[in-house]
């Protein structure tokens, strides 16, 4: 398998060619902006996640959308290839999951052999928790497969609802991925019940655990 490489700089897994990954803890300067989140839209995980897709354009955000428009989110293109999402919204809980995957026939002998049929996963995680301040943490979790390596990606942002703005909170991206920075092939699990963020430790091949600790992890 190939090792993944853990970056926060979330634009790279929507653009149309990605580029090669950084391995990074700093957001670039491009995504240390605001995100506006107009009043009436209210602080439902639908509308933060909707106001942040304006900003990552790409797949996911399209699945989201015609799932909320028709009920389904088949047939949604990546690179030439359509791929049927499956959309999973728990409002009360503050969640959302788009999951998908495709399937690739190897042409020639490198990490699979030639005509090895490989499932390639496309998942995002949504989720918010409630501050001790009265705002909101909004978490993004990405694992995408694409056809040499995978991308995890974590970013968190804090929703002010008396300004509108969602704020990078790139202290948090940092200590999550300083617990895990040895772990390869990680995808952080953002919780649809309870608080505790969830990871896989392949090395160990054990489920782990990042507590949230009332404002943070």
């Amino acid at each position: 398998m190939q090792k993944i490489k853990l970056i926060i700089a979330i634009a790279a897994i929507f653009s149309a060619n990605i580029a090669n990954a950084q391995e990074s803890y700093d957001l670039t300067e491009t995504w240390q902006k605001n995100i506006n989140v107009p009043a009436s839209q209210g602080s439902t995980i639908e509308k933060l996640f909707s106001a942040w897709g304006k900003e990552f354009p790409g797949k996911y955000i399209d699945a989201f959308n015609k799932f909320q428009k028709t009920g389904k989110a088949d047939k949604i293109e990546y690179n030439g290839t359509p791929i049927d999402f499956n959309v999973d919204i728990a409002p009360k809980n503050g969640y959302i999951e788009i999951k998908g995957s495709h399937t690739i026939t190897i042409t020639e002998d490198g990490n699979y052999q030639k005509g090895d049929v490989i499932t390639k996963e496309h998942i995002l995680n949504a989720a918010y928790w409630n501050l001790p301040n009265g705002n909101k943490l909004l978490g993004i979790s990405v694992k995408d497969d694409g056809e040499v390596f995978a991308e995890c990606l974590l970013a968190f942002y804090e929703y002010n609802a008396s300004n509108g703005t969602l704020t990078p909170r790139n202290d948090l991206s940092k200590k999550v991925m300083n617990v895990i920075e040895n772990d390869h092939e990680i995808f952080i699990i953002l919780p649809k019940k309870g608080l505790n963020l969830e990871y896989y430790d392949y090395a160990s091949k054990t489920n782990k655990t990042i507590k949230w600790n009332g404002n943070g992890f």
